[in-house]
């Protein structure tokens, strides 16, 4: 059975937070390759995800600010009636990474009880939240461990993860001993 208590997933992700980051780096120089580590988590993340409802937590929108592209914001913008740059400004977004506009709102400005006003038209970043399915995984680390203590997904991903690659490792390292025998 997989936590989805967002209390006892931040107090966890407390208690284990050193264990966390610790693994993280180890992650960074394991026996997978990038792309057996993509596998591994695409597959977990369908495992975990097909068994915890989004729309039941919304937390990433409670905790987390959109990341907008150009095309979100004109998107948004023309749902909300009114121009690119009223959106923007109406909205309290500052410049992120790569161009991509971020709110300051917490929560999510379009969270309505616990949907999204615009669910049908989202940002890219929301539909890809919580990012696990994009390859190169070792890449964006700091930002799973970051999100470990506010998305159940990530936080129940991220202990599946720690005992399958401990478990993949070990039979590598059995397979070679064997081998040298």
């Amino acid at each position: 059975m997989f936590e989805t208590d967002l209390s006892r997933i931040k107090e966890l992700a407390q208690r284990k937070e050193r264990e966390n980051w610790k693994f993280r780096s180890h992650l960074k120089g394991c026996d997978l390759s990038p792309k057996e580590l993509d596998a591994l988590v695409r597959r977990l993340n369908a495992q975990v995800s097909s068994k915890i409802d989004c729309s039941a937590c919304r937390n990433c929108c409670r905790e987390l600010g959109p990341a907008l592209e150009a095309e979100d914001t004109a998107r948004l913008a023309e749902a909300e009636h009114m121009t690119p740059d009223e959106f923007v400004r109406k909205y309290q977004f500052r410049s992120g990474t790569e161009g991509k506009l971020v709110t300051e709102q917490r929560p999510c400005p379009f969270l309505s009880g616990n949907a999204c006003r615009h669910h049908d038209i989202r940002p890219r970043g929301c539909v890809e939240f919580p990012y696990l399915d994009k390859p190169e995984f070792t890449t964006r680390l700091i930002t799973v461990v970051s999100n470990v203590s506010l998305c159940p997904i990530v936080y129940n991903v991220y202990e599946l993860l720690k005992d399958e690659v401990t478990t993949l490792e070990l039979l590598r390292q059995a397979e070679r001993e064997n081998d040298i025998d």
